[in-house]
């Protein structure tokens, strides 16, 4: 059965939500990236197909990269391998509006990360402890949990490089 999410609103309902499949996780990431207004950082391992890469999802992270000229959307990817050989929403639309969207991938010292986790206007929270497993948890309201894990964001997004693979090729 898939998460309702339409009675929730970002930075007012605090229910924790369990999430246990990758329909889960896609409806999920899509209702903070829906509601997101300022930013969404997304810290991923491959920008998993089933989660990230519905077309659904590439319009709404359209809409907030579009919201106002402060609206931005980071994803530091550890492996953009699958990205890359079988493409990837995320990715063309880095490439489309570069200024807004903007990739990196992490220097060695987080590459042993384990977590997956999703931030939306620094409340909005999707978290999964093991990023090989769709288990998680999910809320729109919870600002002390997003706080630690902006701060962590931020640290490797500053010690981060854009990943030559992910580049755009004109031909």
């Amino acid at each position: 059965m898939a998460l309702q999410l339409d009675d929730y609103i970002l930075g007012e309902s605090d229910e924790l939500l369990m999430l246990d499949s990758s329909e889960d996780c896609s409806a999920a990431v899509l209702a903070l990236t829906q509601q997101a207004k300022r930013s969404l950082d997304i810290f991923s391992h491959s920008l998993d197909r089933r989660v990230y890469n519905g077309q659904a999802l590439y319009s709404a992270a359209l809409k907030l990269a579009t919201y106002s000229r402060y609206s931005q959307i980071r994803i530091i990817l550890k492996d953009s391998t699958d990205a890359v050989k079988r493409g990837s929403r995320l990715v063309e639309l880095s490439h489309r509006l570069s200024s807004r969207v903007l990739m990196r991938k992490p220097p060695l010292e987080y590459r042993d990360f384990a977590e997956e986790f999703v931030i939306a206007d620094d409340v909005g929270l999707l978290r999964r402890k093991l990023a090989t497993r769709y288990a998680g948890e999910f809320s729109f309201y919870e600002p002390l949990t997003c706080r630690q894990l902006k701060k962590f964001f931020d640290e490797c997004w500053e010690k981060s490089a854009p990943d030559p693979d992910l580049r755009r090729l004109h031909l």
